[in-house]
């Protein structure tokens, strides 16, 4: 098989398992809110956040250091595969003795035993042969596919099982378990190779993965901190449809736009080294992203009661109307993502992590001083902090680039022309009789028909001598073949 023709089957599998991942994550979602009360979101929010923060810790880059080895013998993946066990073996138990404390910081007392067994799930985790992580490096996503089919169906089908007969948080907490269990035994069903206990090349895998975690911890407080100050300022009940809420808001990203991405980086990482062609798809993509983000903001802010009361139920109805701050966090999180990820790409690896630094003290400093005092004004500040953020990230981008903020800017002419075409819409209709999901559906449906017929007309009309016209055309030619 040639190579190009392995990266197109791996590229297919790897948007399979994107499909069953984000799909099934996403019903069970929307299931979960009808069944659990926000209460149960609440304590799920905390032991998300406490775990993540120590898988954090125990995460030492045992993957990428096993991909990005030129050469790589059995002692590479046998130290890979031990010294994970250990350190999540060990994280976990330290998790474990201080779930009490947690607990009573948080002032949760069910959050101790709860923690306590959700966190198993990280050395379950580390089981798994480290076959998997050669078969990533030789591009082979075959027993990844087949594994993850049945992981998440397995676990999905617990979760919700468990969440009808007990409605309770520990749906999601025994459906983790069960989804670790899953794939550490069946990683050993599907790939044959078989690991020893080693630590041959620790101090190697060391030295690749200490600023992975240096990088990590920064991210996630820079993720996390808003869910941190709502769980010490108000109640778990109020940190739950706060944590909720945002979910939602970041589905269409996490499912579609972030995975879409992903060709655009590799096209940017391939000209870093020519200026022009640099500058010149940096700003397509960047013009790109920003088309299609600006009409789904648009209609997460125009309907947040809709979008909440369909898709979560009455109960969530309070917290609805942080739906429209969280839609200027949506707009920012894959943008930002777009941007930091080029950024990598171009190598500045050191400036990226010094600005991630700096920006999470500062919107630390502004969420303590000025957002504490109720859930709108937290998530007002979250978002707008988001979008100050990714503008200042921009400005670096052009500054390293070149990419020409002026050009940037008129590209998105015709993608803010067919948004505000389907607003206008949207105004002006009516639906009488009809609530609900065909409410939801046909309102959707209008917008965005309207809003792409329109951003199409204006490209024809405004771009058409532009040089990211003629590639739009090209490609297209080329799709057509």
């Amino acid at each position: 098989m040639s190579a190009s023709l392995k990266v197109i089957k791996s590229a297919a599998l790897l948007l399979g398992m994107q499909v069953v991942q984000r799909g099934l994550g996403i019903i069970s979602t929307l299931i979960l809110a009808r069944l659990l009360t926000p209460d149960d979101f609440g304590i799920i929010a905390l032991i998300t956040i406490v775990l993540q923060f120590f898988e954090l810790l125990a995460e030492i880059g045992n993957q990428q250091y096993i991909v990005q080895k030129e050469t790589l013998d059995d002692s590479d993946l046998n130290t890979a595969w031990t010294m994970d066990i250990l350190i999540k073996s060990l994280v976990a138990l330290a998790v474990i003795c201080s779930a009490p404390l947690l607990s009573a910081f948080f002032e949760t007392p069910e959050l101790a035993f709860a923690l306590a067994i959700a966190t198993l799930a990280l050395p379950l985790r580390a089981l798994r042969t480290p076959g998997m992580m050669q078969a990533v490096r030789e591009i082979n996503y075959r027993p990844l596919f087949r594994l993850t089919l049945w992981q998440k169906g397995l676990s999905f089908v617990a979760v919700i099982t468990i969440a009808w007969i007990d409605q309770s948080y520990w749906a999601i907490i025994l459906g983790s378990l069960l989804s670790a269990a899953v794939f550490a035994i069946g990683s050993y069903r599907v790939h044959p190779y078989r690991p020893k206990w080693s630590l041959e090349k620790a101090r190697e895998q060391w030295n690749f993965s200490q600023w992975l975690l240096l990088r990590g911890i920064v991210g996630f407080t820079r993720s996390q901190i808003d869910n941190l100050i709502v769980s010490k300022h108000f109640s778990t009940s109020a940190l739950g449809g706060y944590n909720l809420v945002r979910e939602i808001s970041l589905l269409p990203a996490l499912s579609a736009i972030i995975p879409m991405s992903e060709p655009l980086l590799a096209s940017i990482a391939r000209v870093k080294d020519d200026p022009d062609s640099l500058a010149y798809r940096v700003r397509f993509s960047l013009a790109i992203m920003v088309t299609v983000l600006t009409p789904l903001t648009t209609f997460l802010m125009l309907y947040p009661d809709l979008i909440v009361v369909t898709l979560l139920g009455e109960q969530w109805q309070a917290y609805s109307h942080l739906l429209r701050p969280f839609g200027l966090f949506f707009l920012t999180f894959c943008l930002f993502a777009l941007i930091s990820d080029a950024i990598i790409a171009l190598g500045r690896v050191r400036a990226l992590f010094t600005f991630d630094l700096i920006s999470t003290v500062v919107i630390i400093t502004v969420l303590l001083v000025f957002a504490t005092d109720s859930l709108t004004n937290m998530a007002w500040f979250r978002g707008g902090l988001a979008i100050a953020t990714t503008i200042a990230l921009l400005i670096l981008l052009n500054h390293w680039t070149g990419f020409s903020q002026t050009k940037f800017l008129f590209l998105i002419v015709p993608g803010v022309m067919g948004t505000a075409a389907g607003t206008g819409l949207m105004m002006v209709i009516h639906f009488g009789e009809i609530q609900g999901l065909w409410e939801l559906a046909i309102r959707g449906f209008l917008f965005v028909i309207t809003s792409a017929l329109t951003a199409i007309c204006a490209a024809i009309l405004l771009l058409k001598r532009t040089e990211e016209w003629h590639q739009v055309r090209y490609i297209l030619k080329e799709f057509k073949r």
